[in-house]
């Protein structure tokens, strides 16, 4: 029986310029995990595969956000219904959002080996309990993550990406522009906050049929950069933080410090909601991302919470 498996995406920012890395980390879980490779979607399954026929209790991701949600959505279907293993995290990749989020600090290597360290000297680990998000469009199977978001968040990743590596400190930068085109009403905002119309319905109830800088839901606070805009999440279990951002560019960041302190949103700013189901209808076709990766609907996406999964703190 092994104690840990942990996923390895080779393709991720950290793994490409440290490839020894899987080597390292096998060798800290010797005799307790497995670790596999998974450059694709089958590899990936036949890892779970494996790691479940072999009783993993501890689910290891060394990839960034997108990775882990990649993954998670492979472990749902891999443990079919029986719940998921604990879930530590390794900061392997070029956006570590809901690491950070958590606190969660240092290398691969070094959270394995506090993880590892604290097993064994049976110290007890921190952890949270997080609903998965459960995202559904176009008829395929769902996907699983933690943050999700459209319209102005969307075209700031678009920008980000676009500008080649991607570091927090190039992120915070790009914020930082935007904000300021934002106070002298520059074009660089008003690109990336044009609002879109949208029907959005909350567990059954209808918000205003309003035009929409961005829609959003989270079932951790934290959506990168400090900023805390799902800070009620934890409010019911089972549930998630929806917030529809009405306002202008200019409204939006003013209202920037309040939400990096996780404060109510104003209803001048956004509609926001603790909710189950949040169905987003679209009269166009519209990208969203799911911890960082990008994805197209044909204009309709329907978000419910997700099976329940623990995250490890070492």
């Amino acid at each position: 029986m092994a104690v840990i498996g942990i996923v390895n995406n080779p393709g991720s920012r950290h793994n490409r310029r440290h490839p020894d890395t899987p080597r390292r980390l096998a060798s800290l879980v010797d005799g307790e995990g497995l670790v596999a490779d998974a450059s694709n979607l089958e590899e990936l399954a036949r890892a779970l595969g494996e790691f479940r026929g072999a009783g993993v209790e501890v689910l290891g991701v060394n990839g960034g956000d997108g990775t882990a949600h990649v993954v998670l959505t492979a472990a749902v279907t891999a443990w079919a219904g029986a719940p998921l293993p604990a879930l530590l995290i390794l900061r392997g990749g070029s956006m570590n959002t809901v690491a950070h989020g958590h606190g969660l600090k240092g290398t691969p290597e070094s959270i394995l080996r506090r993880w590892v360290e604290g097993r064994r000297e049976r110290r007890p680990l921190r952890q949270v309990e997080r609903d998965l998000l459960q995202v559904e469009w176009g008829g395929r199977p769902p996907q699983y993550g933690f943050l999700f978001g459209t319209g102005a968040v969307v075209r700031f990743l678009e920008t980000y990406y676009a500008r080649g590596r991607t570091t927090p400190l190039r992120a915070a930068a790009l914020a930082a522009r935007a904000v300021g085109s934002a106070l002298v009403r520059g074009r660089f905002a008003a690109d990336l906050t044009r609002r879109e119309p949208a029907r959005v319905v909350a567990d059954g109830d209808d918000w205003p049929s309003l035009r929409y800088l961005a829609v959003l839901a989270g079932s951790e606070p934290d959506i990168g950069l400090g900023f805390k805009p799902f800070a009620r999440c934890d409010e019911q279990p089972g549930f998630f933080h929806a917030v529809g951002v009405t306002s202008s560019a200019l409204t939006l960041a003013a209202a920037l410090p309040a939400i990096r302190l996780g404060r109510p949103w104003r209803r001048r700013v956004a509609m926001d909601a603790v909710t189950r189901d949040l169905a987003i209808e679209a009269p166009e076709p519209f990208r969203f991302t799911l911890d960082g990766d990008l994805y197209d609907s044909d204009g309709s996406v329907r978000i419910t919470t997700g099976p329940p999964v623990r995250i490890l703190l070492p």
